[in-house]
């Protein structure tokens, strides 16, 4: 199967994890940190935070005021009332250097704690299903959350994408891994260790796996970003297991060659509202679709969207043939003729 993937490649502490860059926060635009806690920018030296209530949200609360440092990002993991994030600062604040000024910022269900993250800090934190833990990645140590109180640890030996925390604060440290043929998620503890098959390997780039935390019990994973490779998995009662595969290893998705002079090879794109599609063509001649439907986690059959007439149609070398947005635009060349192809959420076409 091919993919048009753009392979990135970065490496750390902690080994690098997909976590894709936050949006940079806009002044006096709130960046929600869970259902009910967000933050606002007033200024890059001061950060405030609003709580839902039964009317709306609360006033303004001061979260960080420091004139030396300027914070862009956050990003952050929450259970129940607790949320636990990193703000990501430097002195001088930029959009494609390391910040090396952070802080760790804990909402305990009733007031904020924060602490200064030495180095090049900029994971999102770990946090315990109970929220009683925390911990963050720092340059030299881990930054920890319990009993009310911020402490240290050490650096775990081994490489690893994730650190967490169990509820009685052991480490889980989480890392993509290959095993028998298969893509895996490996998560060691203090004294266990759990595989969790992902994918045949043949199916997905093992090796460019990157993982990160939405929740204190899910892992999302994708290669480097790509659509149809994003997979999650779940704990469920004590045990991590597969809840979501990548769709591009799904049942029902059609392989088309790769010779252009045969087909145009079936690609996997995203729109904006998160419908995925495969679009290329058996034959040059008539150019197919087909949907990922999440709820039966296997795709729809392909639907010929457009028939030139003869084999007679490519992609430009220099162009993927799709503009994602929020919707669809399918560009390909058809005896030498543009032909725009366009879908809002790939169901159905026009031209």
């Amino acid at each position: 199967m091919r993919l048009l993937l753009g392979i990135l490649v970065c490496c750390g502490l902690v080994a690098c994890g997909s976590e894709e860059p936050p949006a940079r926060a806009e002044l006096g635009d709130p960046v929600a940190l869970s259902a009910d806690v967000r933050l606002l920018w007033e200024s890059p030296h001061r950060v405030f935070a609003e709580h839902r209530t039964a009317d709306g949200w609360s006033d303004p609360e001061v979260v960080l005021d420091d004139g030396s440092r300027e914070c862009g990002k956050v990003r952050s993991v929450g259970t129940g009332s607790v949320v636990a994030a990193t703000l990501l600062c430097d002195e001088h604040y930029a959009e494609d250097q390391a910040p090396t000024a952070s802080v760790a910022l804990l909402y305990d269900g009733s007031e904020w704690h924060h602490h200064d993250l030495r180095g090049e800090a900029y994971l999102a934190p770990g946090l315990s299903p109970d929220g009683s833990h925390a911990v963050w990645v720092q340059d030299d140590e881990l930054l920890t959350w319990s009993g009310g109180d911020f402490g240290t640890r050490a650096l775990p030996d081994e490489p690893t994408q994730v650190v967490t925390v169990e509820d009685d604060g052991g480490l889980v440290l989480v890392s993509p891994g290959h095993a028998e043929g298969r893509c895996t998620v490996e998560l060691t503890t203090e004294g266990a260790r759990a595989t969790v098959p992902v994918a045949d390997a043949d199916l997905l780039l093992c090796d460019e796996v990157g993982l990160s935390l939405e929740s204190p019990t899910e892992l999302q994973g994708d290669v480097s970003g790509q659509p149809g490779t994003e997979f999650v998995v779940r704990r469920q009662g004590g045990t991590w297991t597969l809840a979501a595969p990548p769709p591009v290893t799904a049942p029902g998705l059609e392989v088309y060659p790769d010779d252009p002079s045969r087909a145009v090879w079936n690609q996997v794109t995203e729109n904006t509202g998160g419908d995925l599609v495969a679009v290329g063509s058996p034959d040059r001649q008539h150019v197919t679709a087909q949907r990922y439907d999440p709820s039966r986690q296997r795709w729809t059959r392909p639907e010929v969207v457009h028939d030139a007439g003869a084999p007679v149609c490519r992609r430009d070398d220099l162009d993927s043939g799709i503009v994602q947005g929020a919707s669809f635009e399918l560009r390909v060349f058809c005896d030498g003729k543009p032909v725009v192809l366009r879908s809002r959420t790939g169901e159905s076409w026009t031209s």
